[in-house]
């Protein structure tokens, strides 16, 4: 995961700390580098499509050839073994128990909770031999836990936003394969493409599969994709109650196509898209309905093509959101926040920083403070919008070079501004930085500790 997770299960946004008040002009940016318009002008032939949707459906296999971190979750077998599953409920439970960790008023959480609420609820010793899978989807927006628990737990009691139960959000839709259930029935044990975790089963709806396959959306199916920062989806065809408000990356499935030839024209003739919804019956199980959006709203008929311009567009459409540690707080964190930039191409990308460092097109690797001749030369030849920069537990896109800087955006908490202490800045939105950020303290500057480049393409 990142340096610094969107559930809020556990306070407000309201109970935080302020967000520092934007546009926040750090290092060596101007205003004008503030815009996406400033840096597509840098760009050669920005609207040249990079990779088709082929070529990415291909790019995707490999992930999942690559990394265990993403998977295609229909291809999970039926009949799964139970033996990881029973000893990964464990380890995360005993791993949590032996950890130092704080509750929202600052008091030790005690051994007694995981012992006596936690343990009696997580079935690892009921886990057969082979699990019979079951698949579901997500009704909306939810988070995937380390436990199954709602309980905020955080290293230090000034860490309120920083809970260390919080994988990460599964978005509207996303389908999941479904290993366990806690024994009160309040939580569910889940594969999601990009996540593996607790969820609260109110929030899943099982779907057989077979259904799922022809219902979800696949890159032969009809489609919107949410490319704004949130969307309005409405219950009603006159769009005057909202019922969610998914966010970038999210995939819809479309109810009816007939406005599909009209989108292509450009002139739709109808007010809004018709989109199938899920919801959890009593049951559990599925039931779908008709929902709207309406057509000026920030989605597109399918992923985007996958150009520097787009790309580029994505990422300042989140500029100066708030930084959310796995997704809290209305938020995104830093690998979250290039994990949904370039989910809106079609790309399964992992969701942690550094399995992210690991797929498409290697430029080069680093040790923090060393080879920075090499790191400069392999900076300088990178493709701006493309091109992945990873530190130790922090992510950013390479945005270009300006009169000798190199610029990224990417979701920080804080830079750090003491040489011998550990005083910072807030920061805790998505910003532009030179890779001078924090180059005035004791840690070093970004520039300095950045251990991996690589180019989201295929090269061979």
């Amino acid at each position: 995961m990142c340096f610094a997770l969107v559930c809020g299960p556990v306070l407000a946004e309201g109970d935080l700390p302020p967000l520092p008040k934007g546009p926040l002009l750090l290092t060596s940016c101007t205003e004008e580098m503030l815009t996406p318009e400033f840096w597509i002008r840098h760009l050669q032939d920005p609207d040249n499509v990079i990779l088709t949707p082929n070529a990415i459906q291909e790019f995707n296999q490999r992930i999942y050839r690559w990394t265990h971190e993403a998977v295609d979750v229909f291809k999970i077998p039926k009949l799964f073994p139970g033996d990881g599953i029973r000893r990964q409920l464990e380890l995360e439970f005993q791993t949590l128990r032996n950890r130092i960790l704080y509750d929202r008023r600052g008091q030790r959480v005690p051994a007694a909770y995981f012992d006596e609420t936690l343990k009696p609820i997580i079935p690892w010793e009921e886990i057969p031999k082979h699990i019979e899978v079951r698949w579901g989807v997500a009704v909306q927006s939810t988070s995937v836990r380390a436990l199954p628990t709602d309980m905020l737990m955080i290293e230090a009691p000034e860490d309120v936003e920083f809970d260390q139960l919080q994988f990460t959000l599964i978005k509207l839709w996303t389908p999941v394969a479904v290993y366990a259930a806690s024994s009160d029935g309040q939580w569910l044990y889940v594969h999601a493409p990009y996540a593996r975790g607790w969820v609260k089963a109110a929030d899943i709806a099982f779907f057989p599969k077979r259904e799922l396959l022809r219902q979800a959306a696949r890159p032969d199916k009809d489609f919107l994709v949410v490319t704004g920062k949130s969307v309005a989806v409405y219950s009603d065809p006159v769009m005057q109650t909202v019922e969610l408000r998914p966010v970038m990356g999210t995939v819809i499935p479309l109810a009816s196509t007939a406005i599909k030839q009209q989108l292509r024209e450009g002139t739709p003739g109808k007010s809004s898209f018709v989109v199938r919804m899920p919801y959890r019956k009593a049951d559990g199980t599925v039931y779908l309905e008709k929902a709207y959006i309406d057509t000026k709203s920030d989605v597109s008929y399918g992923y985007l093509a996958y150009t520097q311009r787009h790309v580029i567009q994505q990422a300042f459409k989140l500029l100066g959101v708030r930084y959310g540690w796995g997704g809290m707080y209305n938020g995104w964190d830093c690998s979250g926040f290039t994990h949904d930039v370039f989910l809106t191409f079609g790309f399964a990308m992992p969701r942690n920083s550094k399995p992210q460092a690991y797929v498409g097109t290697q430029i080069d690797h680093f040790e923090a403070f060393h080879d920075l001749d090499r790191k400069d030369a392999a900076i300088r030849a990178a493709v701006p919008a493309i091109t992945l920069l990873r530190m130790s537990k922090h992510m950013m896109l390479y945005l270009g070079e300006i009169d000798g800087h190199f610029y990224a955006i990417h979701s920080t908490w804080a830079e750090r501004i003491s040489m011998t202490s550990d005083e910072k800045r807030r920061i805790n939105q998505v910003v532009v930085s030179d890779l001078g950020l924090n180059g005035n303290s004791y840690v070093g500057s970004l520039f300095d500790r950045i251990l991996d480049m690589n180019e989201i393409n295929l090269k061979e």
